[in-house]
């Protein structure tokens, strides 16, 4: 309930900051009957998010058309804040310059003007808002990648390894769509079937969760490792869960651990490290100390591993493929970025966040393949849909 409360709380802020720019703009909003008129429909989608959270807890209808509507009217209220506050700074920097300006004829100048300021601001907005929100609700694709490897002995070229990641099971993302990434990976005919972290916001769905990744078909059943929010969730629970489901031998879990199958005759090493967490639950480390934990669990991970092992690295954090290729990991497989949610054709408009965005990387002969995630634990994408992974390994 806290986590709810707290999303709404955040919308009003944004509400209420993008009002007061709204109001500098669009005329209609400084009577008493426009700005009654926006409070009104705030109020409205707020409260309707309340009762769509509400039944969701219950046996009736799970409130995703409530959810959407919050999060359509948090970007778009977004989108007013930034674009109209520079509209705002950029009036005030040219009426500075120009105290006088030169004479504009009496009706058109006035009525573009507020047409531009005011209604156009909030209609690409609502229009972005929504559009992206559907576009982040609207499931997931199947992507298919071939990665040519060198020397790749032969019993494993074609071997085909299918990725979750990011799935973030909680307000927006519920154990069926879990299910219905891991149906489409058995449908696509993976021998493996990996879970590159995030698994979980939300603990009471976790055991759920952690059955449907058992379900899995793959010859080779699910390896999972951890993300940042399995450590803020509650790891505690998380590593009795997977501890749980570990007599069944589907679904294991490596924290800094590696695992040989065996695929036609031939060993394959995969190593899944963990994530780099500071004291008490710090996400964001000094470059260093992010790299300083790496190293050690790189050292621990790769204990046993022989220098002429096929070897897969499972990371959260991209950022630790440097350190995979040093030790010859062929392929390495993270998420963590989700590509930035917000792009162009697959290219991320935020890609100055990341060494490692979206996609794929290479260093010699050792490849890197970034997700763009499975979930979300905020449902607005544009140009980044949300993916689950084929990679079919073959000799080059």
């Amino acid at each position: 309930m806290n986590r709810v409360l707290g999303l709404v709380f955040f919308s009003g802020l944004l509400t209420a900051l993008a009002f007061l720019v709204l109001r500098g703009l669009w005329p209609a909003l400084r009577t008493r009957r426009g700005s009654g008129v926006f409070w009104a429909a705030a109020a409205l989608v707020h409260l309707a998010f309340l009762g769509g959270w509400a039944a969701r807890t219950g046996p009736g209808v799970p409130g995703t058309v409530t959810r959407g509507a919050l999060t359509a009217w948090s970007v778009a209220a977004l989108v007013s804040l930034v674009v109209g506050g520079l509209l705002r700074l950029v009036g005030m920097a040219h009426a500075r310059l120009r105290p006088t300006p030169a004479p504009t004829p009496a009706l058109a100048a006035p009525g573009r003007r507020e047409f531009m300021h005011g209604l156009a601001l909030p209609a690409v907005a609502a229009t972005l808002g929504t559009s992206g929100t559907v576009a982040g609700m609207s499931g997931f694709e199947v992507r298919h990648e071939e990665v040519r490897l060198p020397g790749l002995p032969p019993a494993l070229d074609g071997f085909r390894i299918g990725q979750l990641t990011d799935v973030h099971v909680g307000e927006f993302i519920d154990v069926e769509h879990v299910r219905g990434a891991v149906q489409a990976l058995d449908a696509a005919g993976v021998d493996l079937q990996v879970m590159t972290g995030d698994l979980i916001d939300d603990l009471t769905q976790l055991d759920a969760t952690l059955e449907v990744l058992q379900a899995c078909k793959a010859p080779h059943g699910m390896l999972a490792i951890l993300g940042n929010h399995e450590k803020w969730r509650g790891l505690h629970e998380v590593l009795a869960g997977y501890e749980r489901a570990a007599p069944r031998g589907r679904l294991r879990l490596l924290v800094d651990q590696s695992e040989v199958l065996v695929h036609r005759g031939q060993p394959l090493r995969v190593v899944g490290v963990d994530y780099p967490m500071g004291e008490r639950g710090r996400h964001r480390l000094p470059r260093e100390q992010r790299l300083e934990k790496m190293r050690a669990s790189a050292e621990q991970a790769w204990a046993g591993v022989g220098p002429d092992e096929t070897v897969l690295c499972l990371t959260h954090h991209p950022d630790f493929f440097p350190l995979a290729a040093e030790r010859g990991a062929r392929l390495t497989l993270a998420g963590h970025t989700h590509g930035g949610q917000v792009g162009f054709w697959r290219i991320p408009l935020f890609s100055f966040a990341f060494e490692h965005m979206l996609g794929r990387y290479r260093r010699g002969n050792s490849h890197l393949y970034v997700s763009s995630g499975t979930g979300h634990w905020f449902p607005f994408r544009m140009g980044i849909p949300a993916e689950v992974t084929v990679l079919t390994l073959r000799a080059a």
